[in-house]
Parts: structure tokens; C-alpha cells; sequence
């Protein structure tokens, strides 16, 4: 069984699965009897919800943030600036997403040191001032990955799930944390394929939800509100899974069902449902492999960093979302991992000699969307993300 397929990244693994594995290949594992109270958004015991939001404005700040590690030592999380400089310890962690406005990073902390025992918060959220770490959820009962920030930077999109090695369908689920004030809101518990914010302020969310852990199962898309509210369903097909909303149009991935392995190409849909509004993929995919997941948009949805999944094999592509033209993403011949597009389209960040291994032999490295000269931003590092 390969590693793309409709499988989880389940609580024993450790280190904690990649984030592209959330949001390429994970089923969170949620139970289907709670599908009928989507719409019946659950505030986490102990949340603040009382407390006033501070709504100053603050400035974005072009930031990365990335990790360090080898096979033995804790995985640590670092902020820099946007070209590689001005370098900041923040502390342990692992799959780092770095705000929209580069003011904040929000951690898995599953698995970030080394040994046997997990104990603490399961997510946390750093702040680029140096202010202590905040953290939410209980590594004894769950772990967490932060998969999407609002564009707000208000909300993290949070994949929870249970460590009850049994009843591991229960107590899982997507959520919503609000980082001004503590809450945490569930917005979906099923199979999760895949979730994103909305770029247009509203703070709406799609995801992608099936009802069964089965392959093949079928899966559609759903919206829904910041708070859980007016969730309703966007494809029937049952073949639609891991949505990235752009600034018009939602890209996902149609599925088709083979013997050895599902193929992926990239639909767009329209945010209101209805007929998708067009194929934009074409690539051939092999049978032990998977096809073109999307990423992350351009700014104005021209342009699209995707990922071909495979067995043993998980490499960027550019694509052009008018013509529809896909390119491998190569540094000096070799092979890359997507983890982030400029705003403007230009420049892919990309990682490099890390795939499958420890931070420590990789690169992140910045490269132009129509090929070109690559400029190393970070040696020794990997699980890249930023706000350029």
C-alpha cells in the first residue's frame, strides 16, 4: 500500500506525518455518526471565549519559517526573513505555518522530541515578538497539525485527531482555532480530505468529507462558516477531495478509481456548487501513482503549485490554470517538493534532498515558476513556509 492513498497518518507514527501528507493523502479518522451535527459548531472546554479580540491592525511582514532536525535530536522551528536572513530560534515543533501576515507560527508538537512519551499541548502557536508559547489541545488525548490560516491571520484550520488506540474514530475531527481568543469551534467529524480558507475575508472554509475509511468511499466537498454554521455540500459526484480555494475558484482534485490506485487530475469549482467549471490537468499517471494534488494559488489564480504523489515519489509542478500546461519543478536536474507560491506567481519555494529524511539533508531553496536559476534560502532545513 502506498503511502498516497486514502490512508492516516495515524497517532504511532512518529515523527509526525509531513503536512503535504494531511493535505494529500490523509484521512482524518472522524466519526460518521456525528455527520448529522455539522452544523453545530462545539467550543472546546476552557476556551475564552468571553475574552474581547484585540483587532489592531499589524503589519505583514515577508517572514519564513522552517525546521531543523536530525535523526536524534528535537525538531526545532526557526523564523527568518523572507530571502533566508535574520534568523530566530522559536523553539521545538514540527510542520510550521507561518501567518499570512508574518506575525505568528502555528506548530505541531507531535513528535517534536525525541523519545517514546508525548506529553503536553498538541499544537502551539508561536509569535514573532518572542512571546511564550500558546498551546491547545492535550497530546494524551490527541494529536494536531495546523493545515490553513485565514487570511486575517485570525484562524487556524486544525486536523485533530485521537490517540485512543480503539476507538481512534472518535474524539477526532477538523476545528477552527481562534488565536485572539482561545476558542476552538468543530466545524466537521467524518473523513477529511483536505480543507482551506476562503481569500476573499470571509472567512468561509471548504473541505472535502466522506463518510467511510474505505478508498473507496465516496468523498465531496463541503462549505462552510468560520464558526461550523451553514455547512452545505458543493460536488455529488462523489469523487472530489482536497480543495485549495483561490480567489475566484476552488481547486480540488477529481478522483478516478483504477485497480492498483486512484488518479488525480485538477477540476476547478465554482464556491457555490453546481457543474464544475472546468478540467484544468491532463497529465498521464502511472499505476503506482496518484496524479497532481494542488497547493497553494498566485494571488490571482493564474498560476498553481501542485504536487504529483506517487509510490515512493512526491515532486513539485508549476501549473498554468489558463492553459492548463504543468511543468516538473527541477533544482539542477533534481527532483523537488512544493511547499509555497509567491503572491505575485513569479517564485516557487521548494525543498530540496529532504523527502522521506531528516531535515538536516535538505535544502529550501527559491525558484522562478517558469524555470530558472534557484537561490538557496536555508541549507539544512525543510518544512518550508512563508507569506511572500
Amino acid at each position: 500500500m502506498t503511502v498516497k492513498q486514502r490512508v492516516g497518518c495515524g497517532a504511532m507514527f512518529k515523527p509526525a506525518c509531513s503536512r503535504r501528507a494531511l493535505r494529500v493523502t490523509t484521512a482524518v479518522f472522524l466519526s460518521v455518526t456525528a455527520l448529522s451535527a455539522l452544523g453545530v459548531p462545539a467550543l472546546a472546554s476552557g476556551a475564552a471565549a468571553e475574552a474581547a479580540p484585540d483587532l489592531t491592525p499589524v503589519p505583514t511582514v515577508p517572514r519564513l519559517a522552517y525546521v531543523t532536525e536530525t535523526t536524534t535530536s528535537a525538531s526545532n522551528v526557526w523564523l527568518a526573513s523572507a530571502d533566508g536572513g535574520e534568523r530566530k530560534l522559536l523553539g521545538v515543533g514540527t510542520q510550521p505555518l507561518l501567518s499570512p501576515d508574518g506575525q505568528s507560527v502555528a506548530v505541531s508538537l507531535f513528535g517534536a522530541t525525541p523519545g517514546p512519551e508525548e506529553h503536553g499541548p498538541s499544537i502551539g502557536v508561536y509569535s514573532a515578538s518572542g512571546a511564550p508559547l500558546a498551546g491547545y489541545f492535550d497530546l494524551e488525548t490527541a494529536t494536531a497539525t495546523p493545515l490553513a490560516w485565514s487570511p486575517d491571520s485570525r484562524y487556524v484550520l486544525v486536523y485533530r485527531q485521537s490517540t485512543e488506540p480503539v476507538l481512534i474514530a472518535q474524539g477526532s475531527g477538523l476545528d477552527v482555532l481562534d488565536t485572539q481568543t482561545g476558542a476552538i469551534t468543530s466545524i466537521a467529524e467524518g473523513i477529511i480530505y483536505g480543507a482551506s480558507f476562503a481569500r476573499d475575508g470571509s472567512d468561509r472554509i471548504v473541505f472535502a468529507l466522506s463518510h467511510s475509511l474505505s478508498p473507496s468511499a465516496p468523498v465531496n466537498l463541503y462549505v462552510s462558516e468560520v464558526d461550523g454554521a451553514g455547512v452545505h455540500r458543493i460536488t455529488s459526484d462523489g469523487r472530489s477531495l482536497y480543495p485549495v480555494w483561490g480567489p475566484s475558484d476552488i481547486a480540488y482534485d477529481h478522483e478516478r478509481m483504477r485497480k492498483l490506485s486512484p488518479e488525480y487530475q485538477i477540476w476547478l469549482e465554482s464556491p457555490s456548487g453546481g457543474a464544475p467549471v472546468r478540467r484544468v490537468t491532463h497529465i498521464p499517471v502511472d499505476p503506482l501513482s496518484q496524479g497532481l494534488v494542488p497547493l497553494a494559488f498566485s494571488a490571482n489564480g493564474n498560476r498553481l503549485l501542485a504536487e504529483f504523489e506517487g509510490e515512493d515519489n512526491s515532486e513539485a509542478y508549476a501549473v498554468n490554470v489558463v492553459s492548463g500546461h504543468t511543468r516538473a519543478v527541477t533544482v539542477h536536474g533534481q527532483a523537488v517538493q512544493g511547499a509555497g507560491i509567491s503572491a505575485d506567481g513569479s517564485t516557487l519555494l521548494v525543498e530540496q534532498g529532504a523527502f522521506e529524511q531528516p531535515s538536516s539533508h535538505g535544502r529550501i531553496v527559491a525558484v522562478p515558476f517558469t524555470g530558472g536559476r534557484p537561490k538557496v534560502l536555508i541549507a539544512h532545513a525543510s518544512q518550508a513556509s512563508w507569506n511572500r
